[in-house]
């Protein structure tokens, strides 16, 4: 019998879970809710999730969870506490184990002691980057995370220790994190250029298109102008877009302040956008030293891979590799300190999606093409007939060319023209620049 383990990433815009079994056999999946809202919530989805797989909750060994949210250590902790009553109630029997910044694993109570310990641990992200480095076979690697309310990039060389003991150090010098992210308001700054703001939109009313109230544009509000962002598959379809009511948003507090069209709007937000993260980076590895045209780059988050391509072209980077569970890549880490921290818990090398990945009795060689959408490029305000493919539908070792998006339930890839992928033996989408 298959012996499975649990993460959650409890974070400020969207919750994330990962289910795995010793074979490697990958479960994921991102909701709009946070435990600002509620743990019954959480605790109710988590159930749900276990369900939609055949688990019941007293199977699961191991239940990690980390805590990516603002809040005052002592509601931190009463939260903590009653999440974990809740899960026991439930039918958990496994403790929840709570992960430090530095790597290290607390129980709930070990966790109350010091507070501070388990709050927004960056950890996750550093491991996975980890993870996907080695199984790709590449020693220099810049990690670019894009999630809801922040950004995450970390530098990885091939003298980087792999050490648990040496990751303080790593966290300090080769990791840079900031407030950007899909949820960030777009504002306008002394320059009379639109920026994204360090607020971000709470999960209730959420970014404009969401249609739950949210009246101002957020960054996920520009890509869906674009075009990047597929409105009827937005986590699975659970959360329809409207675009009408993004453009409705660019166009008052932007658009309008501005004089030029919403899609300019739209367009000089996701450029600078871009510009910022390769700033960080450039600051990031000049200290550093690192000759950035022998790197690839890994996309991870929810917005991470609709910014990658671009991101690496401005830095000379040929290779973008987004990965399996590119997504959900915090709580995805986490397992992975499990096993650092538990040899019992070692993650197999490779990962497989569950239910709908590596389709082999397929037919056709546009069996993963959806359709087509328009999308605008870099700064051509024409928009283009960009194909649309399915990324559960591409097999291994597939190639296409862009440009083209290619869709999965967590993350969406935005590749440019002079660009071509191919998914490797592992699900892990290889993308070069030319």
């Amino acid at each position: 019998m298959s012996r499975y383990r649990f993460s959650t990433d409890l974070g400020e815009t969207f919750t994330d879970f990962v289910l795995v079994d010793d074979t490697g056999r990958l479960s994921v999946k991102k909701i709009p809710i946070t435990i600002h809202d509620s743990t019954q919530r959480i605790v109710q989805e988590i159930g749900v999730f276990l369900a939609e797989n055949k688990i019941e909750p007293a199977v699961v060994e191991a239940l990690v969870v980390g805590m990516s949210v603002q809040m005052p250590q002592e509601m931190a902790i009463d939260c903590a506490r009653d999440f974990e009553k809740k899960l026991m109630e439930d039918g958990w029997v496994t403790p929840v184990r709570w992960v430090t910044g530095h790597g290290r694993l607390l129980l709930t109570e070990e966790a109350a002691e010091n507070p501070e310990s388990i709050m927004s641990p960056r950890i996750g992200g550093l491991m996975t980057g980890r993870y996907f480095g080695e199984q790709i076979g590449q020693k220099n690697l810049m990690e670019l995370r894009i999630g809801g309310s922040t950004s995450f990039v970390s530098l990885q060389t091939e003298t980087s220790s792999r050490s648990m003991d040496s990751l303080d150090q790593s966290l300090e010098n080769q990791v840079r994190s900031f407030s950007l992210g899909g949820n960030s308001y777009i504002g306008i700054n002394e320059n009379n250029e639109p920026v994204l703001r360090p607020e971000h939109a709470i999960p209730g009313p959420g970014p404009a298109c969401f249609d739950r109230g949210g009246q101002y544009p957020t960054l996920t509000d520009a890509d869906l102008v674009m075009g990047y962002l597929n409105k009827d598959y937005f986590l699975y379809g659970s959360i329809p877009l409207k675009t009408d009511l993004a453009k409705k948003a660019i166009q008052e507090y932007v658009a309008n302040p501005l004089k030029i069209s919403v899609v300019e709007a739209a367009m000089r937000v996701s450029n600078g956008v871009e510009a910022t993260i390769v700033g960080q980076i450039r600051e990031l590895t000049s200290t550093h030293g690192a000759q950035l045209e022998s790197y690839s780059l890994l996309a991870f988050g929810g917005a991470g891979p609709v910014h990658a391509c671009e991101i690496a072209r401005q830095l000379g980077i040929k290779q973008v590799v987004v990965p399996v569970g590119a997504g959900v890549s915090s709580a995805l880490g986490y397992l992975l300190v499990l096993a650092a921290n538990d040899p019992q818990w070692e993650i197999p090398p490779a990962m497989q999606r569950a239910g709908y990945y590596n389709p082999t009795n397929r037919t056709g060689d546009f069996y993963a093409l959806k359709g087509y959408r328009s999308v605008y490029y870099e700064k051509d305000l024409t928009p283009c007939g960009c194909p649309i493919y399915d990324r559960a539908g591409i097999r291994s070792e597939d190639t296409l060319s862009g440009p083209a998006i290619i869709e999965g339930p967590e993350s969406t890839v935005v590749m440019p023209e002079k660009s071509h992928a191919r998914m490797d033996a592992n699900r892990n989408l290889r993308i070069y620049l030319r």
